[in-house]
């Protein structure tokens, strides 16, 4: 383990430091409102740090190639999960995400979305779409990421299942697809999102309010009191934030005002807190992880470890921008949590894991960008 990158390590335990205090300030009131204790997300949180880090030490020492020899059957059970919860699955909040194992309770959809990029590292490295082309080359991975896609659109979960299929988009092109055999591929994504929303109604509640509010901006926002409620409020944290924040501790939508302060919108209250400062620290360590991650994808030799790291940094990154750009008001609200940061089990377990796996190839990586010098010199 000495010969990998340790930034991606201390990055990766670095955020969820960060994570760990911003969950025990964003929640200790509604843990002390819902269960008497303002200790109670915490206390799930650190339990869910220490098995993340015991996730992150396993894949850290991975084998690549027994890894990549596993594939098939790791995406086989991933998507026997995803059935499962179609008639076992836990309800909350109206959607069927969780599986109830004992005392846990775990979302597949975050195994999922590893062992399709697993899965397709493996395909594309036997498959090149180059050599391939349109047809045996571009649909059928993209016709995989497509069925593990839907799993997830059951559940429903549209906002998981279209950035794993952006992100299967991106593992195609980088693997030598060329961009217009993907046109007709993204049309039709476009399209299943089209068809999500109009059979969804809360959906296209969250997106009409979000178009309302760029086309009322400057106006206050649209049903403030509804639907818009927790866009409002979650611009109001930040605004209020200043360039340094209130400090730690001192903000006031602790009382409740912003719903799922401890996830979906914990950089709310980091910027309320912390201000303009902490904001920017926390994009900055954001920013560097993703950039180890792809150094060390574009310095891998092998296709199935270059392909693996792109596609894991990719998701890793694909996640903090959307939930970034919910909690400032450029994208409608999805309900995906900040990697690392916010709370939660299964997301923080899968990310984790995910950068153990990036310290792994890199530490079998060479000093030249091996794979990235090949493909743009074709393309010259």
């Amino acid at each position: 383990m000495s010969r990998g990158d340790r930034w991606l390590l201390a990055l990766a335990l670095a955020l969820t430091a960060v994570g760990l205090i911003m969950v025990y300030s964003s929640s200790a009131i509604l843990g002390i409102t819902r269960y008497q204790d303002p200790n109670h997300f915490l206390t799930q949180q650190l339990l869910r740090v220490a098995l993340g880090f015991a996730m992150l030490l396993i894949a850290a020492r991975v084998r690549l190639r027994a890894l990549e020899r596993w594939a098939p059957v790791v995406l086989g059970v991933a998507a026997c999960l995803l059935a499962m919860l179609e008639v076992a699955g836990h309800v909350s909040h109206g959607a069927q995400r969780w599986l109830k194992v004992g005392f846990f309770s775990i979302q597949p959809t975050d195994l999922a979305r590893l062992a399709t990029v697993v899965f397709l590292a493996w395909w594309l490295k036997r498959r090149p779409p180059a050599e391939l082309g349109f047809v045996r080359g571009v649909l059928p991975p993209l016709g995989i990421t497509a069925v593990v896609s839907g799993l997830i659109l059951l559940q429903p979960n549209l906002s998981s299942a279209a950035l794993l299929g952006m992100t299967g988009f991106a593992m195609v092109f980088l693997a030598g697809a060329r961009l217009r055999h993907l046109a007709v591929p993204v049309a039709a994504g476009a399209a299943a999102v089209a068809v999500a929303l109009i059979t969804h109604p809360y959906m296209m509640e969250r997106f009409t309010t979000f178009t309302a509010s760029w086309g009322q901006a400057g106006s206050g926002m649209p049903d403030a009191r509804g639907a818009g409620w927790q866009l409002d409020q979650s611009l109001i944290a930040i605004g209020s934030g200043g360039w340094f924040g209130r400090g730690l501790g001192c903000w006031l939508q602790k009382y409740l005002f912003l719903p799922e302060a401890h996830t979906d919108f914990i950089f709310s209250i980091l910027g309320e807190e912390l201000g303009f400062a902490g904001a920017t620290g926390l994009l900055a360590l954001i920013a560097l992880l993703l950039w180890r991650g792809m150094r060390a994808a574009a310095r891998a030799r092998d296709p199935f470890a270059h392909l693996l790291a792109a596609g894991l940094t990719l998701q890793i990154g694909l996640y903090a921008v959307v939930n970034l750009f919910v909690a400032t008001g450029l994208a409608p609200t999805t309900g995906l949590p900040l990697p690392f940061v916010s709370y939660g089990g299964s997301a923080l377990l899968a990310n984790l894991a995910a950068a153990g796996v990036l310290y792994r190839i890199s530490a079998g990586n060479d000093e030249r960008e091996a794979l990235t010098q090949q493909r743009w010199g074709r393309a010259s």
